[in-house]
C-alpha cells in the first residue's frame, strides 16, 4: 500500500526546466502518510520533464520491493499503489516465458515484465487491489491501470500535452495540475454526498474509473474498460450460491499473505464476522495462531457496538482488542487535516471519523488489516433495497405506510421512503431513497445554480432483463462503492499508513454473487440471505438476528452541542461557500430545525460543513 505521482509531458522543448526539486518535496511531504517506509523518485534521462515519485508501505517484500522500479535496462518504468494477490502464479508464468525478476517475491516486479509481455492486456490477468502506472521510454507510452471495484485512487489531469497524475487530489494540485471548480459537481455532491468516478469536484481533474486503464501516446488518450460486471436476469439459475462459501474462503485465503503482522476488523456486523471467522479457519488451517481482531467502542452507547464484536469474537476464538476512543474531542481538527492531506474534495460521509479513528488504533496491532467491505452492495445488505423492493412490487402499500409512517416517525429516512413512493421510475425512486438535497432544496441552497448544473445525472444500468434491486445494487457497485466507501476507507487507512484489505470485493466473489437470484439474497424483512445461509456456522444468533447498523458517531448530537459554535461559524459567515442571502436563510432553517429538534438535518448539515472546509483549503 503505497502513494504515487507523475508527470509526464510529451514535446518538451530542450531549454523548458525540470520540475523542481522543491515541487517534488511538496508532493512527497502530502503523499508520505501513505508510504512511511520509503521514497523514491525517477527523472526519465531523455526527457526531465517526465518523473514518477512513490512513497511505499512496505507489506509484501520487504528489502525488495523498492519504487519507482524499472526492467533490466530501465526502459520500463512502475509506480504501483495496492496489491496483487495472484502475483507469484503471474511471477511463475512469466519467468517460463523468459524473464528474469531481480527481487525475491515483488508483487511490483510482476507489473515490469507483466507489461512487457502483454502491454495493456495486463490488467485483465491481475487479481487484487490496484491502481498503478507504467512509462514506456521505448514507446513514449503512459499506461495508468484502476482494479475492478475502484478501491484504490487515481486521479489525473491532461492539459497542453501533460498528464499529471496521483493518488491524491492533494498531490495532484501541488504537482501543478489546475483547478477549476465544477458547479455541476458542486451540485451533484451536495445531492449525493460525494462524487463518482469520472468525476471529482473540479471540472478538469478526473479520476479513473474501477476496472478502467488510460493509455496516453504524445498527448493523446485513449480510454477503455478490461473488466465491467455483469448482471444475470432476475431469476437466473443458480451455479453459485452452494459454492459461495468456497469462493469466499479463497479470496480470504489469498489475501492473508504478506510478510507483516496482519489483523481483522471486527464491528459484530455480518460481513466482518464471516471474514474474521475464515481468516481464523485458514490460520489454523496453515498452523498459525490467533489472529487479531480489532474493534472501537465510543462512550455514546448507540453507537458502541464493542459488545457484539466481543461475542463475535469468543465465537471463532480469535484474539481481541477492544479500543475506547474519545472522537469528539477533536473532530474538527481531524476533519481538517484528511481535508488537506488525504481528501482534497468535499465529502459528506460523515463514518469517515469512525474509519479514521478504528484504522489508527488498528495500526498500533498490525499495519495490514482485512476488512469485510462490499458486503452491502454484493449481497443485499442495505435497507434501502429492500425499500425498493417494497415499492417495486406493492406501490399502492408502499403508498399508504409510507403517509402513515411519516406521521409517526418524521425521521429523514422515513421521508425518504415517502418520497420515493411518488415517483414513476426505479432510479428516481431509488434517488429519492438516496439523496441529501433535493433539486427544489439546491436552488433553495446555491440559487445561482442553473437547470443544466442540476444534471449531473450518473447513469443508470441499462440492463432491462434484471430487477429494479438488482439495478440499484449495479448502480451502487459502479457509483456510491467506489465513490463513497472505498474512497472513505482508503483515505480514513492511509492517513494512519495502514494497508486495508476487502476479500469479498475479489472480483471471483462478485461474479459468484451475481449468480444468486435475488430472492435468495433479500427479503422484505432481511438483507444478506445467502451470506447467513451460507455461513451459518461462523454467525452467533446474536450476529444473525441483530438490527442492521451503521458505522457512526452522534455526529447530529454534537451539532448541538460541541460542535454547534464552529459550525454556525463556518455556514454563516463571509467566507462560506454559500453567500447569497437566500442561502444563508435556507442554512439558518436548517440549523434552527436541527438545533431544536424538530428536524434531524445531520447529514445535510455535514455536506455543508465538509464543502466550507474543503473551500478554506
Amino acid at each position: 500500500m503505497c502513494g504515487f505521482a507523475g508527470i509526464i509531458q510529451w514535446n518538451s522543448p530542450a531549454d523548458k526546466p525540470a520540475i523542481s526539486d522543491d515541487t517534488l518535496n511538496t508532493v512527497d511531504q502530502l503523499l508520505a502518510h501513505r508510504g512511511p517506509d520509503g521514497a523514491g523518485r525517477w527523472r526519465d534521462p531523455h526527457n526531465p520533464t517526465c518523473v514518477l515519485l512513490h512513497r511505499r508501505l512496505s507489506i509484501v517484500d520487504l528489502a525488495g520491493g523498492q519504487q519507482p522500479m524499472g526492467n533490466e535496462d530501465q526502459s520500463v518504468q512502475v509506480v504501483f499503489n495496492g496489491e496483487i494477490y495472484n502475483h507469484r502464479d503471474l511471477r511463475s508464468q512469466l519467468k517460463q516465458l523468459g524473464h528474469a525478476f531481480a527481487s525475491d517475491h515483488s508483487d511490483t516486479e510482476v507489473l515490469v515484465h507483466g507489461w512487457e509481455q502483454w502491454n495493456s492486456a495486463m490488467p485483465e490477468k491481475l487479481t487484487g487491489m490496484f491502481a498503478f502506472a507504467v512509462w514506456d521510454t521505448r514507446s513514449r507510452t503512459l499506461f495508468l491501470a484502476r482494479d475492478r471495484m475502484g478501491q484504490k485512487p487515481l486521479f489525473y489531469q491532461s492539459a497542453d500535452n501533460v498528464l499529471y497524475f496521483a493518488s491524491t487530489i492533494p498531490a495532484l494540485l501541488a504537482l501543478g495540475a489546475k483547478a477549476v471548480v465544477s458547479t455541476r459537481s458542486v451540485a451533484g455532491y451536495l445531492a449525493h454526498g460525494y462524487l463518482p468516478p469520472p468525476f471529482t469536484i473540479y471540472e478538469n481533474i478526473f479520476q479513473l474509473s474501477p476496472g478502467e486503464c488510460l493509455t496516453a501516446r504524445q498527448g493523446q488518450l485513449h480510454r477503455q474498460y478490461y473488466w465491467q460486471p455483469v448482471l444475470p436476469a432476475p431469476h437466473a439459475p443458480d451455479p453459485g450460491d452452494a459454492n459461495i462459501s468456497s469462493v469466499i474462503s479463497a479470496a480470504v485465503a489469498s489475501q492473508m499473505h504478506a510478510d507483516v503482522p496482519m489483523a481483522c476488523f471486527l464491528s459484530g456486523g455480518i460481513d466482518s464476522t464471516i471474514i474474521a471467522g475464515l481468516m481464523q479457519r485458514h490460520a489454523a488451517k496453515i498452523g498459525l495462531d490467533r489472529i487479531n481482531t480489532i474493534s472501537i467502542g465510543f462512550a455514546e452507547a448507540a453507537f458502541d457496538e464493542t459488545s457484539f464484536a466481543q461475542i463475535a469474537a469468543r465465537h471463532i476464538g480469535s484474539q481481541h482488542h477492544t479500543f475506547q476512543v474519545n472522537a469528539g474531542a477533536d473532530a474538527m481538527e481531524t476533519l481538517q487535516w484528511l481535508m488537506r492531506y488525504t481528501l482534497g474534495q468535499p465529502f459528506a460521509d460523515s463514518s469517515i471519523l469512525p474509519t479514521y479513528y478504528l484504522a489508527n488504533c488498528a495500526r498500533m496491532v498490525a499495519p495490514c488489516a482485512i476488512s469485510g467491505d462490499g458486503g452491502d452492495e454484493i449481497f443485499g445488505g442495505y435497507d434501502r433495497y429492500r425499500a425498493l423492493q417494497l415499492i417495486t412490487d406493492a406501490p399502492r402499500l408502499s403508498r399508504l405506510l409510507a403517509a402513515a409512517g411519516i406521521l409517526v416517525n418524521p425521521h429523514p429516512r422515513m421521508r425518504r421512503f415517502h418520497a420515493a413512493t411518488r415517483q414513476p421510475s426505479w432510479p428516481l425512486r431509488y434517488a429519492a431513497l438516496t439523496r441529501l438535497f433535493s433539486p427544489a432544496d439546491l436552488h433553495a441552497l446555491l440559487p445561482e445554480l442553473s437547470d443544466d448544473d442540476l444534471l449531473l445525472a450518473w447513469p443508470a444500468p441499462a440492463d432491462k432483463s434484471s430487477d429494479a434491486v438488482r439495478l440499484a445494487m449495479q448502480l451502487d457497485q459502479r457509483h456510491y462503492l467506489p465513490g463513497d466507501v472505498l474512497w472513505k476507507v482508503d483515505s480514513a487507512s492511509m492517513a494512519n499508513a495502514l494497508e486495508v484489505r476487502s476479500p469479498l470485493l475479489d472480483h471471483h466473489v462478485i461474479a459468484s454473487a451475481a449468480a444468486i437470484p435475488t430472492a435468495e439474497l433479500l427479503s422484505y424483512r432481511s438483507g444478506k440471505l445467502a451470506l447467513k445461509s451460507s455461513f451459518a456456522d461462523l454467525l452467533p444468533p446474536a450476529i444473525t438476528h441483530r438490527s442492521k447498523q451503521g458505522f457512526g458517531l452522534p455526529i447530529g448530537q454534537w451539532f448541538r452541542q460541541q460542535l454547534r459554535a464552529p459550525l454556525h461559524d463556518l455556514l454563516i459567515s463571509k467566507t462560506s461557500f454559500f453567500q447569497s442571502a437566500q442561502s444563508q436563510k435556507f442554512l439558518q432553517t436548517l440549523l434552527q430545525e436541527h438545533q431544536q429538534s424538530h428536524r434531524d438535518h445531520t447529514h445535510r448539515l455535514f455536506a455543508c460543513l465538509m464543502l466550507d472546509l474543503w473551500r478554506q483549503r
